[in-house]
């Protein structure tokens, strides 16, 4: 959620810049944590629906299924934590939510890859 930019409050074409960069990053990173969210949501609900659990993988593969659903916790929190407003700086604020987004980005793709790559090798009994 971002909050409203008054452009008189801005100084310089710089800072006019900056608050419009932040709003456009506010505005993704809130996208992209609804978007996290509901996709943690919707997988963990229909494991449960499937009545499939954890317990069943061998063991070496059930850790690397649950370091993968930690990822995905993260996941959630480091873009709860970009999309949270804050700080009058928005140079400084930019910095923060565009780090905040890579990370979260990249466990978008590890979370995944860490359950699916468990479920693969314990089917095949890799």
């Amino acid at each position: 959620m971002t909050l409203p930019i008054d452009p008189a409050l801005a100084t310089s074409d710089a800072d006019r810049t900056a608050e419009r960069r932040r709003a456009e990053l506010e505005r993704h990173a809130s996208s992209l944590f609804a978007a996290a969210a509901l996709t943690t949501a919707v997988v963990c609900g229909a494991t449960i629906v499937s009545g499939w659990f954890a317990g069943v993988l061998v063991d070496s593969w059930e850790r690397l299924f649950w370091a993968g659903f930690v990822l995905a916790v993260v996941m959630v929190a480091v873009f709860a934590a970009a999309a949270l407003p804050g700080g009058t700086d928005a140079r400084r604020a930019c910095t923060r939510i565009t780090w905040l987004l890579r990370f979260g980005l990249v466990l978008f793709v590890a979370s995944p890859v860490c359950c699916i790559l468990a479920l693969v090798g314990d089917f095949y009994r890799l």
